[in-house]
């Protein structure tokens, strides 16, 4: 799912790089990672617990959740947690949709539950319209036994996450690679709803991955120089631990005491988007690293762009993300050159030729992969916010 932490490097550029704890009142923003879904009896509840927990962008966390009766539960997009300059037509919020869909499916299968899915059981948007009130998944629990079987990946969820460190330079293999690349569509043969099949792939050719790395870095500056985007991000970052605990969604910046530093002008809007800044040109150099640092890529492409579709790949990359775990690799989206807002049209329909995706398919999801130090979890908030009032 897609960020851009471009200002982590700010605490580096100032005098202030000194440790600050959250106040001990503070929500814990950890707390969805301990033992979710304990002592739930409802598999719902269980499911939903394991849900939150998915890749999205922005870290927006755009979901929200109906329960009917005893065994029906209706999923819905959050409309204002969308990111509507960046992502003006909802594919990557609704690729995030299918990532909370397919924790909530492996779950319920985890309770020894059989589950019905259906996918925009009401009808999904028109063409290219954005995603509107209707539920984008209706799930009906059924006694017996899995319907699909439980999913063995299911016991990597907790410990799944978007890494963002330096990357090592050490090469994952093609036998893991190819591991991570077959849980994208393991799960689903035939596709459900009769959809089409989408494909995943990995490169680690020297000469593909230095062009993947040059394409990703110069949508990565583009953006950073694109003052739309930049003012939705800002909209989502989260400056120190206090608001980090507060919000408990959106985008972390590690700084320890970000009143002082309002006061200094340095983390007020006009600084963070403006790319000229102190801040970013650290922060560019920073990003530059990581993007240089990456040895390997996946991704992931589909045959059309429907909804339907858009929700398929989230549940895939879900999957990829997990089986990554499992295998002891990290994994990390870098999906602005993916996205369809008119500063990046030209990057857009490079990446379309770089990656070999023909006329009428759509890159659904570009990730690096390879080894790094731990990532710790992010924020998440409590189950009950996505509770449909």
């Amino acid at each position: 799912m897609p960020s851009r932490r471009h200002v982590l490097a700010l605490l580096a550029s100032t005098p202030f790089a000194t440790s600050a704890c959250s106040p001990s009142s503070a929500p814990d923003y950890a707390a969805a990672w301990r033992s979710p879904g304990s002592g739930e009896a409802d598999p719902r509840r269980f499911a939903l617990a394991h849900a939150i927990l998915a890749p999205n962008p922005h870290n927006t966390q755009p979901w929200q959740v109906e329960l009917r009766g005893e065994d029906e539960m209706l999923l819905y997009c959050d409309l204002e947690r969308r990111l509507p300059f960046t992502d003006p037509l909802d594919r990557q919020i609704t690729v995030g949709c299918g990532a909370f869909l397919y924790l909530c499916w492996m779950a319920i299968a985890h309770t020894g539950n059989g589950c019905e899915m259906s996918i925009f059981p009401d009808g999904a948007p028109d063409g290219g319209a954005r995603l509107d009130n209707r539920p984008f998944a209706r799930i009906l629990v059924k006694g017996g036994p899995p319907t699909d079987g439980v999913d063995s990946l299911f016991e990597h969820v907790i410990a799944r996450r978007t890494n963002r460190n330096d990357y090592e330079s050490r090469i994952p293999t093609e036998e893991l690679l190819n591991t991570v690349a077959r849980a994208a569509d393991a799960w689903m043969e035939p596709p459900p709803n009769g959809a089409a099949s989408l494909a995943a792939h990995a490169e680690t050719g020297p000469s593909q991955v230095a062009a993947i790395r040059d394409l990703v870095w110069r949508a990565f500056d583009r953006e950073m120089r694109t003052r739309g985007a930049q003012v939705e991000t800002y909209q989502w970052l989260r400056f120190g631990k206090a608001e980090r605990a507060r919000h408990r969604d959106g985008l972390y910046i590690d700084v320890p005491v970000p009143g002082v530093l309002r006061a200094l002008g340095m983390l007020d809007e006009a600084d963070i988007v403006d790319p000229e800044s102190n801040a970013n040109k650290r922060a560019a150099a920073d990003w530059k690293r990581k993007v240089d640092s990456a040895p390997a890529f996946l991704w992931i492409t589909t045959p059309d762009d429907t909804p339907t579709t858009r929700l398929l790949a989230g549940m895939a990359y879900a999957r990829m993300n997990l089986a990554a775990t499992a295998a002891g690799l990290a994994m990390h989206p870098w999906s602005q050159a993916l996205q369809e807002y008119e500063e990046m049209a030209d990057l857009y329909a490079e990446t379309k030729t770089l990656l070999g995706a023909g006329a009428g398919e759509t890159v659904q999801m570009l990730a690096r992969i390879g080894y790094a130090e731990p990532a710790e979890p992010a924020a998440r908030r409590d189950m009950a916010d996505m509770f449909r009032t």
